[in-house]
């Protein structure tokens, strides 16, 4: 016989958060149109349509039925720490400036990952952060928030 009560797990919960932080966003988005859009397309056509896809996922997978068998799911320490780095990144990008930060974020993550391979932290860290640097800074034009470094 299917169990048709759901069972409150911990990815549940987090499906839930998840649904109702996209929707905030999407609702939030909302109100910033682009002056110079062409159309019905604006800036915020895209992340709209991203965080849409992120709450009908996110509702699906609170909702779906799981069997009696399932396994709880347990709340990995390493993960919460790495969405607490990822806002912590997000809010501190602007004053302290992403040449700083993004270094920083890009080591903690492997490490709270457990990856020790210290030289392919720091080439990889290396390649994203540079790699970011060209797409944003030379070929888009778009100005990295330089922070404390100054303009």
């Amino acid at each position: 016989m299917p169990n048709s009560v759901i069972n409150l797990t911990a990815d549940r919960y987090f499906s839930a958060i998840l649904a109702l932080l996209a929707a905030i966003f999407f609702v939030v988005i909302g109100g910033k149109a682009d002056p110079g859009s062409a159309g019905n397309l604006s800036a915020s056509t895209y992340p709209r349509i991203i965080l849409s896809v992120i709450i009908l996922i996110s509702i699906y997978l609170a909702f779906k039925p799981t069997n009696a068998h399932a396994s709880k799911a347990k709340l990995s320490l390493p993960g919460i720490v790495s969405i607490l780095l990822m806002a912590i990144y997000i809010a501190l990008l602007e004053p302290i400036g992403f040449f700083i930060l993004t270094p920083i974020l890009l080591i903690l993550l492997p490490l709270l990952a457990g990856f020790r391979s210290y030289r392919w932290i720091l080439i990889s860290v290396l390649c994203v952060t540079l790699t970011i640097y060209g797409v944003f800074v030379l070929v888009l034009n778009i100005p990295l928030p330089p922070g404390l470094l100054g303009d």
